[in-house]
C-alpha cells in the first residue's frame, strides 16, 4: 500500500435526483480542492433509502448517474468510489457500486451481497442481491468493497484480508435506531479483525427523506481507533492513509500467522 488521501462524503438523498447529481458534483470538488487522492460516496447518495424509491430512481447500466460519476472522476483527477445507486439489469435491481479511476474508467463494480432484512422492512422485496466479492487493486494498494448491511458479516471482511486489502470501504445508510447501538461497533470491531482501515461514508441526516438516516460517517484505524466521525449533517473530510500504520498494527498482532499455525480438532 502508499500513503494517500482519503476523501469520505456524506450528503442527504432528496426526492430530485438532479439535485442529488449536482451536490454529489460539488463535493468531489471539494474533497479534491482539499487534495483527495481517492474519493468514497454514501450508499444510495442519489435515491432516497426506500424500496418505492429504488424501484423509481432506479437506471439503467451505464446510464445518468453513471455517466456522472465518471465525468467527475475525470475532471477533478481521482479515483471515485460510488457509493451505490439503484441498477435495473433485466427483471432485477441491484444495489450497485462503481469504481472509476482518474480518466473516467471503471475499474470495479460490486453489487451488494447481504440485503438488509429486518423485522418490518426487507430490502429484498425490491433489491437483489450480488454474488461476486468486492476488491480490486489500485496505483496505491489492494482495496475491499462492501456496501452497509455487509459490515454484519465479518467472514466477508475475512475474505478482503485474504486477498490482500489493506482498506475497506463500506458506503453506507444505517437508521438511527440500529446505528446507534452497532455503526461504531461495527467499524471498530472490522478494522480490528483485518487490521485494515475501513472507510464508511454514510448518509445524511436532514428534516425530509433522510430524517432517520444515522449519518456519522467513520474512518477507523487498522487498530480501531476511531479518526474521523462527521457527525449527522451535510460534511466531508479528507485524510490521510499511511502504509505504516497497517504495517506496524499486523507486525504488532501478527494474527495471519495464528490462523496459519493453528490446528482444531
Amino acid at each position: 500500500m502508499k500513503d494517500f488521501n482519503v476523501g469520505i462524503i456524506q450528503l442527504p438523498a432528496t426526492s430530485d435526483k438532479d439535485k442529488n447529481l449536482k451536490t454529489m458534483e460539488e463535493y468531489v470538488s471539494q474533497a479534491k480542492n482539499k487534495g483527495a487522492d481517492v474519493i468514497c460516496l454514501p450508499e444510495m447518495w442519489n435515491c432516497p433509502y426506500h424500496n418505492s424509491y429504488f424501484t423509481k430512481f432506479a437506471e439503467e447500466d451505464f446510464g445518468e448517474s453513471y455517466k456522472k460519476m465518471s465525468q467527475v472522476a475525470k475532471e477533478n483527477g481521482v479515483y471515485l468510489i460510488g457509493g451505490s445507486i439503484p441498477i435495473k439489469s433485466g427483471e432485477k435491481i441491484f444495489n450497485r457500486s462503481y469504481v472509476f479511476d482518474r480518466d473516467g474508467k471503471e475499474i470495479y463494480r460490486y453489487s451488494k451481497i447481504n440485503l438488509f432484512d429486518i423485522e418490518g422492512y426487507k430490502e429484498s422485496d425490491t433489491i437483489s442481491g450480488g454474488k461476486s466479492l468486492g476488491v480490486f487493486e489500485t496505483e496505491y494498494g489492494i482495496f475491499g468493497l462492501a456496501i452497509c448491511f455487509d459490515l454484519r458479516f465479518p467472514e466477508l471482511f475475512q475474505s478482503f484480508r485474504d486477498f490482500g486489502a489493506e482498506v475497506i470501504f463500506v458506503p453506507s445508510t444505517f437508521m438511527k435506531k440500529t446505528g446507534e447501538r452497532h455503526f461504531h461497533l461495527l467499524n471498530r470491531a472490522r478494522a480490528v479483525d483485518t487490521q485494515c482501515y475501513v472507510v464508511s461514508p454514510a448518509m445524511a441526516r436532514d428534516e425530509d427523506l433522510s430524517k432517520n438516516a444515522f449519518a456519522h460517517s467513520l474512518c477507523v484505524s487498522p487498530g480501531g481507533e476511531i479518526i474521523v466521525d462527521l457527525g449527522e449533517e451535510e460534511n466531508l473530510a479528507v485524510v490521510k492513509l499511511e502504509n505504516e500504520k497497517v504495517k506496524r498494527e499486523r507486525e504488532k498482532l501478527p494474527l495471519e500467522v495464528s490462523r496459519q499455525n493453528r490446528k482444531l480438532y
